[in-house]
């Protein structure tokens, strides 16, 4: 149900589609490249007979360069370095065997097609996650964004509906956010952002989702998690968070949370009418004074 949220920052994200759209057409023109080789009986490339040429190609430089963790955490990253490293290999191969005028085999020749496609479907689908992680998630703090957030909130209302579960939402807003970036502008405040989502995204449980709801306001789904039990939870994060403090420059500052809580109801038509009572819950934690939970009465 829940999407797995790979946190890394927007310019990572644009600066590993440039190289992955750069890999792509590089390795069709090296294909194309090695080809007319041996067709034409022309000299092979350097990029062909290198023996570490799977390190020296553009994707091969940023495969093995420094790249963050969370992209190498993505399952087709891991997956290309054999599939890459075997077609550079076996196109070395087939280069000699063609250098030294000899025939390359019917089976040496399909399989080494079945890899280039093999590792073109790899980079597409790694070039295509981090495309669909610039559509479904924030890129200022790694969060799902509204759109995503809706229809997970939808799935898990279709969910709870139909295996008879339980479910809860919170709204959490950021104290006084306005001040923060009057203040200490709004780069900061964009800083402030990030750390709530990363704290929160760190305190919650695995099945818990946060998503950024507009402006300085998040969602947060809560499956098989009773009214109550939310309170206690946000109540317990709110705390903790108190317990540290964000640094803006050379500044600690001390970031405070509004939250209002609502469970889902077998009556409810749809999850938004759960939302809608979180939001009131929301607006009596701010009437409170803010820096509290409150559940919908």
């Amino acid at each position: 149900m829940r999407k797995t949220v790979y946190q890394f920052a927007s310019d990572e994200v644009e600066a590993a589609l440039l190289i992955l759209n750069t890999a792509i057409n590089h390795h069709r023109i090296w294909f194309d490249s090695l080809h007319t080789s041996i067709v034409c009986g022309l000299p092979f490339s350097n990029d062909i007979l290198h023996d570490a040429a799977h390190k020296h190609c553009e994707f091969g430089k940023w495969y093995y360069g420094d790249v963050c963790e969370s992209i190498s955490s993505i399952r087709e990253f891991s997956a290309l370095e054999p599939v890459h490293t075997y077609m550079h290999s076996h196109a070395r191969d087939l280069a000699i065997i063609a250098s030294q005028n000899k025939k390359i085999s019917v089976d040496d020749y399909h399989a080494f097609l079945t890899n280039q496609r093999h590792l073109i479907d790899l980079l597409t689908k790694l070039r295509d996650t981090l495309i669909e992680h610039e559509h479904c998630f924030d890129a200022v703090t790694g969060a799902v964004n509204r759109k995503s957030i809706s229809l997970l909130l939808e799935q898990t209302f279709e969910n709870a509906q139909r295996y008879n579960q339980v479910y809860s939402i919170a709204m959490l807003d950021i104290d006084h956010f306005k001040k923060i970036n009057d203040q200490f502008g709004h780069i900061a405040g964009d800083h402030v952002l990030e750390y709530i989502c990363e704290f929160y995204r760190e305190t919650l449980r695995k099945s818990d989702c946060i998503g950024r709801y507009g402006g300085e306001e998040f969602l947060i789904i809560l499956p098989e998690t009773s009214q109550d039990v939310a309170l206690e939870l946000m109540n317990n994060a709110r705390k903790n968070m108190l317990k540290q403090k964000t640094i803006i420059g050379k500044t600690p500052v001390e970031v405070t949370v509004s939250i209002g809580v609502s469970e889902v109801r077998p009556e409810d038509d749809n999850a938004w009418q759960a939302v809608e009572r979180a939001d009131e819950a929301l607006y009596q934690a701010k009437e409170s004074g803010r820096d509290c939970v409150k559940k919908y009465l």
